[in-house]
């Protein structure tokens, strides 16, 4: 199969065919954001979505990781399997551009620093926060390029085709769902990298809307959506490769955010009643420290006491007594996993929710 040469930026499009989605998809939006306004510390949510994310977006891409494979490996477990550092790095490269989006341009220095960390001690590893220098081809594992799903540009133009994208990043006179919608299509078309584009790809969708401040916090995630009806997915994308029409594509996009808004907003209160029903539990637990150890379980919800130790500065005798009385309590479970002295502890209603 020859490369695909998408069409460069700008790009024309039919407004009317898409307007109706367009406009409940930018209320959907809109309400999203608005739940922020009820939580007194958004990170309670962040945590437990990024890692629902980090593990849906990856399992995309073939990985074999569990939410709580993921959790036990940031407790300190071991492991073996490439998968999970994969996942965990997706959450780590999330959590930085939070913070790095407040001082940084969203470029192509950024899109970079987000595939070094993506890539860390992982297959690729060598190339990460690197354009690729070969042709590269998508299609099942070990298929000749003959028998390509899709070839992206020669490796020669993808410097061309990033520095016309990064151009598009800037605009500001398209609406901005309509333009996050031909970004990633766009990203996901230059296959920029040698791994890890679909990643990059789906991750770009909320920074993009948090950096241009659609979203307080980056928590539109496509990518459960996109795994429940990846045909369609597919399918969409590559109308636009055949028939060079971008509108297609952006319906699918907009329905996207319209049904995955009610589903992050429908988990989001689980967690938030988990969260009260959790302190109505702890009322009678005479400690300064007890709110701030509820709140920690929600962020972290597989961990040992040295980690709350890092995050909660109490004396390690008063922790285990407080993780005591929750385990009584039936809101955590202890585990020690065969050859460890350290016990880890389990907020198993919050794992099973995600």
């Amino acid at each position: 199969m020859k490369p695909h040469h998408p069409n460069k930026f700008p790009v024309r499009l039919d407004y009317s065919k898409f307007a109706i989605l367009l406009g409940k998809a930018q209320y959907a939006l809109g309400q999203l954001n608005g739940l922020h306004q009820r939580l007194q510390n958004p990170f309670l949510i962040m945590a437990p979505l990024s890692t629902k994310e980090a593990t849906v977006s990856s399992s995309i891409e073939g990985t074999q990781s569990t939410i709580s494979d993921v959790f036990l490996f940031e407790a300190g477990e071991k492991t073996r399997h490439k998968d999970v550092i994969e996942v965990s790095n997706y959450k780590r490269a999330s959590s930085y551009a939070m913070v790095a989006l407040k001082d940084r341009s969203f470029n192509i220095s950024f899109i970079k620093s987000l595939h070094s960390i993506l890539l860390k001690d992982t297959r690729g590893s060598k190339m990460r926060g690197r354009f690729r220098e070969d042709q590269v081809w998508v299609g099942k594992s070990g298929d000749p390029i003959e028998k390509a799903q899709y070839t992206p540009p020669e490796a020669l133009l993808v410097q061309e085709y990033m520095e016309n994208l990064e151009s598009f990043l800037s605009l500001t006179d398209e609406d901005l769902l309509v333009q996050t919608a031909l970004i990633h299509y766009q990203f996901e078309a230059i296959h920029p990298f040698n791994d890890g584009n679909g990643r990059i790809g789906r991750l770009l969708i909320p920074l993009f809307l948090f950096h241009r401040q659609k979203l307080a916090f980056p928590i539109l995630y496509l990518s459960g959506y996109f795994e429940a009806h990846r045909d369609a997915y597919l399918d969409s994308l590559h109308s636009v490769d055949v028939t060079g029409k971008h509108e297609e594509w952006v319906r699918y996009f907009l329905k996207a955010v319209i049904l995955q808004v009610k589903e992050t907003t429908r988990l989001i209160d689980k967690i938030l009643i988990l969260h009260e029903k959790a302190r109505k539990k702890t009322d009678n637990i005479k400690s300064p420290y007890i709110s701030k150890v509820i709140d920690f379980i929600f962020k972290r919800p597989v961990f040992t006491v040295r980690m709350v130790m890092g995050d909660i500065k109490a004396h390690r005798s008063t922790l285990i007594r407080l993780f005591d009385e929750l385990v009584k309590k039936r809101i955590l479970v202890e585990v020690t996993p065969r050859g460890r002295r350290k016990k880890i502890f389990i907020f198993r209603e919050l794992v099973r929710m995600l």
